[in-house]
């Protein structure tokens, strides 16, 4: 077992009172953190748990906090029953994170939200490279950690309440002494990056659209009907727009464009996401203005 304090300082905690909306989801996410960190670090084998207990320093709140790391019960029958393992794997959690300084949250307080230019694989772990020149050399589990998008979003969650009215910085160390400051100027640079979709599928085929509506603003963004569903698609056949600009081509209701489409598939955050683009139209076929007549024998 590992302890530490992590401590909110700043005028509006001069009674050592914290509003309990931005304490509570900032000690969820520090549970987080110390679970996801002991995730990437040693498996699914390792469970983290963390306990509390309140401490007062002058003008500040303060907590106390035990980090616990337990085995899972079949790896533990193959190691001695004395729990020395367990305890070093809670204390590299916390080394690794930063608590006393270095780790993650060395990291990126060292980048400073620079942007990571070249990395290169050095015996000593990974050296990085910023846009600005300036390099450094860090550990494989550090890296680790600073990948892992759980991780950065629930050290983002700690950080938070330091960027309320009234809470300057942030404080993390033990009884001896205080390892890393964290003040409201650097809060943005522990912001999570967002993530970035990645491209499922693309292809071109051609699909037949009915007219919903149109648009004939800069992103061309035509509201059409696959036969399924009404869809937002992009009209990109800069020749068909440019003989719809000169009145060549007329829309009635019930009109039909047959197009070569691609579409697109993204995973977002937010779940997936389908784009689509004409790129020719092939046909624009008129709508049924009369009822057809079988032809005359």
């Amino acid at each position: 077992m590992s302890t530490f304090r992590i401590t909110y300082d700043g005028p509006a905690l001069q009674a050592h009172t914290m509003d309990v909306r931005d304490l509570a989801p900032a000690l969820l996410a520090l549970g987080d953190l110390c679970e996801e960190s002991g995730r990437s670090l040693f498996g699914e084998s390792v469970r983290v748990r963390v306990d509390v207990r309140a401490s007062f320093r002058t003008g500040s709140f303060g907590i106390d906090l035990s980090v616990s790391a337990q085995l899972a019960q079949q790896l533990m029958a193959w190691l001695s029953g004395d729990g020395a393992t367990a305890v070093a794997n809670a204390k590299t959690i916390l080394e690794v994170i930063g608590i006393g300084g270095a780790g993650l949250i060395g990291l990126i307080q060292w980048l400073r939200g620079r942007r990571i230019t070249r990395v290169e694989t050095v015996p000593e772990g990974r050296r990085l490279t910023v846009d600005d020149g300036e390099c450094t050399v860090v550990e494989e589990r550090v890296i680790m950690l600073f990948q892992r998008r759980a991780v950065r979003e629930a050290l983002a969650k700690v950080v938070e309440p330091i960027e309320r009215e009234g809470i300057e910085r942030l404080a993390l160390g033990d009884d001896d002494r205080i390892g890393v400051i964290i003040e409201r100027a650097q809060a943005p640079w522990f912001h999570a990056p967002p993530p970035e979709d990645v491209l499922l599928m693309e292809e071109v085929r051609t699909i037949a659209f009915s007219i919903v509506s149109l648009s004939f603003r800069e992103d061309n963004k035509w509201r059409l009907h696959d036969g399924q569903n009404t869809v937002f698609v992009t009209m990109a056949d800069r020749d068909f727009l440019d003989r719809v600009d000169r009145n060549l081509v007329r829309f009635a209701k019930g009109d039909i464009l047959l197009a070569e489409t691609r579409v697109t598939q993204w995973q977002t955050a937010q779940g997936l996401r389908t784009e689509y683009t004409i790129v020719r139209v092939q046909e624009h076929r008129q709508g049924a203005a009369q009822i057809e007549l079988p032809m005359p024998s």
